[in-house]
């Protein structure tokens, strides 16, 4: 239908324009925002877009007495003239405004919506909220969006919830608890105790609680069935005081649903039998936890039956001291079917390996978190943290590995691995902040230290044959891992204002780390035999001192930082007592920072940094392991540290006025020394991989992301792209191989903007990868993937919500045998009843032609891979959820009453 606009201008009572004052059209039923617009630095303001209809007009302003008057679409000449606000004095008693909501304030670093103004559904979470507020997106993977930027703290009422991930709060706290939510830039802890401003900024969120809902438990019960025996539970519950924060999750499940949002899962990867997955390759990735964050966007491989749970205690005796300790527990069963096809170049050939993998995983973790905030008075504070970890696991796999030259069959291995793993750890840290000077000086120390302890039982069996020569294999052998880890660092620093905006940070750090690894491995066919060049006892040790000096000069609008920093090293290890290699390094690696806003909402940022990454006890380990007979993997002692330069560019840029935002990323890194693999080949196609520094590494990228909202059509697009090279080198046969990857990603989608009964969104995205081999430079693997998704849901009224979802992924035949696709559609109704709509019923069909698999595909080193896993397929469940709380039927919105004196 046809729309209409309506201007004006805003100005005090000197005549000066009220600039960022926002102007709302309200729904005169129930005062919820319609539409909306900013004033300008001349005071004007202009609503496009608006529907024929009787409003609220509204106009407010920190510190100014707000602004009403009632309007009929359209007004004469699109305009409704000049406003001309008044000051709010302390005590005004001309006029008083019952239950006034205003739904957005603009402040000087802060804006603030109010909660109410922005319908909502019953048992919408958060991020349902969140989805409204103008500047502010959550993809589908529950990531937010603030203002163009990542947001990487929310707090709960001032309190982190559950620890520093956002995702745990939004996904779980009630939307119709929140009474406002706040968005700001957090300056660091340190900055906002000293006053000293260190120009570390953070994109913060703060869901503020109602006032009713500080003092109450809410949360809600869940329980659900379906076919083929699929089930689902869960249960959450919240209590709030000014003091007080309690929260408690739990859930179970065998729909493939890992556990919540935390950051610290744990997963287990069957320990160094994890090696024989993938046809005779791994990639390195060592953590001192063993533990990854886990993408809630992305599928889940296999058929998981899972359960997690967590508590969490929070107790303050002032906003300046608090107390907190929280438990993360999970465990999982997973069933995994996997076909990992790998073509491998060699200088004057290639040829093919398969492997079909069948296992069974369970894992299990338990995590303790506990910290302090203590502000011993105006000039000293203290902040402690730490955890404990407890981690159990065990895998049971067979795996069948084929591989063919020309269409020949030249080896296969039959492959049977049980293992079993279990892992102690803890660690704590600590700072001491002493203010002296009138506050011009800080004087910090801190410290660190964290301790590991694990063991690894596996027994493995190989059958391998050998078609060319005919001969076959077998062997039948234990592998016992005991391993620790402790390491430990020192700081202190002393911050100098030396001038307004100039600062001084001499610092001094030094610390250690030790890694032990004792292996008893040998023949377990009759009894069992240790064999001693099998079974090492290996140390690593690697102490560092790192003294560094900084300055920065920071402003309202800009920071400048260099950091002159010297770290010098001992890397040391010793192999069954005797001393294998000692090597002492010195590097100079400066950091150097400038960021700029140049503008309201333009934001530009540079940066330069060096690091040092030294080898892990795994990478130094010159002893094989052979428990994939046709893959052998040697460490190197004599291994030197990485040495690696990144440089960094972001543009951002935010149209308040419009809520256009545009990021742009430039990212580039060169690697010296890089810690890469070199792999000898033999005739019968059996691989001995060594690792070896080899000269240099190369990677780059660009990424954009454009949102912007087409008012006139009530939509939002959003278009992103990346660009991302590497180049890096290693050696096959003893051939130098250099490897370049070349890939393309790019996607658009389209959502509605006002989403009171329909929410719509739907978007494509593409993805071309170029891999190329100079070992045969006529080569050139290229590969595409195309997907498109879809999700409307639909709420004619409180009592019903009908959604449905499909996303449909096509990898091209290109490189590869033939192409996939897959195809997904799930569709779910839910029905609201009971008293205030605490009840909720649920059907729910999850992948409704039944044709879900998980495919990768990607080039690197000397191969092309692409692995195809099991996953979980068609169901229907029907759930009821029961919401512990009387927030369900309250309307969202508020009534304005004017008293006149």
């Amino acid at each position: 239908g046809q729309t209409f606009s309506l201007s004006g201008d805003i100005y005090n009572l000197d005549g000066e324009p009220m600039i960022y004052s926002t102007v709302v059209l309200l729904n005169p039923i129930d005062s919820t925002m319609e539409f909306f617009a900013i004033t300008n630095q001349d005071g004007h303001f202009e609503v496009k877009n608006i529907k024929q209809g009787d409003y609220l007009f509204q106009s407010a302003f920190l510190g100014y007495q707000t602004y009403y008057r009632e309007v009929s679409i359209p007004v004469e000449g699109n305009n409704i003239g000049s406003i001309v606000m008044n000051l709010n004095p302390v005590g005004i008693d001309e006029v008083d405004v019952y239950g006034e909501h205003v739904p957005m304030w603009i402040k000087k670093d802060t804006v603030e919506f109010n909660a109410d103004a922005f319908k909502t559904r019953p048992g919408d979470v958060a991020e349902d909220l969140l989805k409204k507020l103008p500047g502010i997106e959550v993809d589908r993977s529950g990531n937010i969006k603030a203002m163009g930027e990542d947001v990487q703290r929310l707090y709960v009422d001032g309190k982190e919830f559950f620890g520093n991930d956002p995702k745990v709060a939004t996904k779980n706290v009630p939307a119709n608890a929140l009474d406002k939510v706040q968005v700001y830039d957090k300056r660091s802890d340190e900055a906002e105790f000293t006053g000293l401003d260190d120009g570390t900024r953070a994109k913060t969120i703060n869901l503020k609680l109602k006032e009713d809902k500080k003092n109450a438990m809410f949360g809600d019960l869940m329980a659900g069935g379906g076919t083929n025996s699929h089930y689902q539970t869960g249960a959450k519950a919240y209590r709030f005081t000014d003091k007080v924060q309690i929260a408690a999750l739990g859930m179970v499940n065998n729909i493939n649903q890992a556990g919540f949002s935390f950051n610290d899962y744990l997963n287990f990867n069957g320990g160094l039998g994890s090696m024989v997955h993938g046809g005779g390759s791994m990639k390195i990735a060592i953590t001192s936890d063993n533990s990854f964050p886990i993408n809630f966007g992305s599928p889940v491989s296999g058929l998981m039956t899972s359960g997690a749970g967590g508590a969490n205690f929070s107790y303050s005796t002032s906003p300046n001291d608090r107390v907190f300790v929280s438990y993360l527990g999970n465990g999982s069963n997973t069933d995994l079917e996997q076909t990992t096809t790998t073509r491998n170049y060699t200088k004057d050939d290639s040829f093919n390996r398969i492997d079909e993998l069948e296992e069974n995983k369970k894992n299990e973790a338990h995590r303790f978190n506990f910290g302090l905030r203590r502000r011993i008075d105006s000039t000293q504070n203290i902040i402690f943290n730490g955890n404990v970890a407890l981690t159990y696991g065990n895998t049971e796999s067979k795996m069948q590995t084929n591989s063919s030259q020309n269409n020949i069959s030249v080896n296969e291995l039959m492959h049977e691995t049980f293992n079993d793993i279990n892992r102690t750890s803890g660690n704590a840290s600590g700072s001491y902040i002493k203010k002296i000077n009138h506050g011009n000086t800080m004087f910090k120390i801190g410290g660190d230290g964290a301790w590991s302890k694990g063991a690894s039982n596996t027994r493995f069996e190989n059958r391998t044959k050998y078609f060319g020569t005919g001969l076959t294999v077998t062997d039948n052998q234990f592998q016992e891992d005991n391993t620790g880890r402790m390491n430990y660092s020192f700081n202190a620093s002393m911050t100098q204002k030396l001038a307004k905006k100039l600062y001084i940070d001499p610092i001094f750090m030094m610390g250690s780390t030790v890694e032990t690894l004792e292996r008893s491995q040998g023949l377990s066919d009759m009894a069992v035999m240790e064999i001693d060049s099998l079974s090492p006892d290996f140390e690593k040790r690697y102490n560092w001192m790192r003294p560094t000096i900084t300055i920065r000069r920071v402003s309202d609008k800009s920071t400048i930082s260099l950091s002159l920093i010297a770290e010098r090293g001992k890397l040391s290890n010793t192999l069954n007592q005797n001393p294998e290699n000692e090597n002492k390094y010195f590097y100079f690696t400066p950091k150097a920072s400038v960021e700029v806003e140049y503008a309201s909402g333009r934001r530009l940022t540079a940066s330069y940094s060096s690091a040092v990454n030294t080898p892990s006890i795994n990478q130094l380990l010159p002893v094989v392991n052979n428990i994939n007979s046709l893959s052998l993997y040697y460490g190197n002692p004599n291994l030197k540290p990485e040495f690696t330069h990144r440089a960094n560019m972001h543009w951002i840029i935010f149209d308040q006025f419009s809520f256009t935002s545009f990021f742009m990323a430039v990212n580039g890194s060169f690697t010296q020394d890089k810690i890469n693999w070199s792999r000898t080949i033999t005739d019968n196609l059996k691989f001995v991989n060594r690792l070896v520094n080899v000269d240099k590494d190369f990677e780059t990228s660009a990424s954009f992301d454009f949102s912007t909202p087409i008012r006139k059509l009530g939509v939002k697009i959003n278009i992103s792209g990346e660009e991302s090279w590497n180049k890096g080198l290693n050696l096959i046969n003893g051939a130098d191989n250099e490897y370049i990857t070349f890939s393309h990603r790019y996607s658009l989608s389209i959502d509605n903007r006002k989403k009171e009964k329909w929410d719509v969104i739907s978007g494509v995205g593409v993805t071309l990868t170029n891999s190329k081999y100079s070992l045969q430079e006529s080569l050139n693997d290229k590969y595409f993937d195309l997907s498109w998704f879809a999700e409307l849901r639909y709420s004619p009224n409180d009592d019903w919500d009908f959604e449905t979802t499909a996303d449909i992924t096509n990898y091209n035949a290109e490189s590869f045998d033939k192409s996939i696709s897959v195809p997904l559609l799930g569709a779910q109704v839910s029905h609201h009843f009971l008293n205030n709509n605490r009840g909720t019923l649920t059907l729910r069909g999850f992948d409704l032609l039944n044709k879900n698999t998980i495919v990768q595909r990607f080039g690197e080193l000397n191969y092309l891979r692409e692995v195809r896993s099991n996953s979980i397929g068609r169901y229907v469940m029907l759930s009821f959820t029961y919401r512990l709380n009387k927030f369900g039927g309250s309307k969202s919105g508020i009534d304005i009453k004017m008293k006149h004196r």
